[in-house]
């Protein structure tokens, strides 16, 4: 792990990783990246940080992600030097965080319904 991931949670690491794969031109714009589950397994993380680390790349423009089809490659990559505002992307990283809380959430809700209809 590089010096600069060091203090990270593990879904901004799993970010950075796919930024900077974006950055060096390893992954170029329209490439398909794996599906939630293929990040999880790539970078030994949780279901659910691999979510929350393609959201994060989504809300930062890095990623665009179309349902029921993947998540690709921005067209546009965002410029690393344009300043971005701290509390803005607090905001964004609590939506990211509420986003997948939400998610799992019902994933738990689905089970919980699915084992009460078979009782």
């Amino acid at each position: 792990m590089s010096s600069a991931m060091t203090g990270l949670a593990a879904y901004q690491r799993v970010a950075e990783a796919i930024r900077q794969d974006i950055r060096t031109g390893r992954l170029k714009a329209g490439d398909k990246l794996p599906s939630n589950r293929g990040v999880a397994d790539l970078y030994d993380v949780s279901l659910g940080t691999a979510q929350k680390a393609l959201k994060a790349l989504e809300d930062g423009g890095w990623v665009v992600a179309t349902p029921s089809v993947g998540v690709f490659v921005s067209e546009s990559i965002p410029d690393d030097n344009e300043p971005r505002s701290t509390a803005s992307d607090s905001i964004r990283n609590e939506l990211s965080e509420l986003r997948t809380a939400i998610e799992e959430l019902k994933v738990r809700v689905e089970a919980l319904e699915s084992r009460s209809h078979q009782a």
